[in-house]
């Protein structure tokens, strides 16, 4: 940028821009009050399979602890090693397959934050605004 006149055309632009953003960010809000019963719905489905999958776990571990053994991965090990070959490697495959399951959903969870993260961002950039997360951002 070399002249005022430049200046000026910049700012011109850049609430063009904002305009085209303050349409945007309405359309979000308006799709996000339509889904928000969905929404709410979509969370406390979600949020029944994570008491589940905590209620299961807690029950294994309880189960690990009758046998006279540890809770957690040690308890798994030990209990794997005791069993016999052919359901040792069922065992251990669903074990695998319960990890890749985990680390995937975990993988997804934190993606949804990041995006709901830079969302705030942005608009705390835009508007000058302190920075107001519930939580701190958390690094990857």
């Amino acid at each position: 940028m070399k002249t005022v006149k430049e200046y000026i055309v910049s700012l011109q632009q850049d609430i063009t821009k904002l305009d085209a953003l303050i349409e945007l960010l309405e359309t979000q809000y308006e799709l996000l009050s339509q889904r928000n019963v969905q929404l709410e719905t979509h969370n406390k489905k979600m949020l029944g399979f994570l008491e589940s999958l905590n209620e299961s776990h807690n029950q294994r571990d309880g189960f690990l602890v009758s046998l006279g053994l540890q809770g957690g991965k040690e308890g798994l090990a030990q209990l794997t090693a005791l069993l016999p070959a052919d359901i040792n490697s069922l065992t251990t495959k669903l074990l695998h397959q319960l990890e890749l399951k985990t680390k995937t959903c975990k993988i997804m969870n934190e993606r949804s934050g990041q995006l709901l993260s830079s969302q705030r961002r942005l608009l705390q950039r835009l508007t000058g605004g302190e920075n107001k997360q519930a939580y701190p951002e958390m690094p990857l």
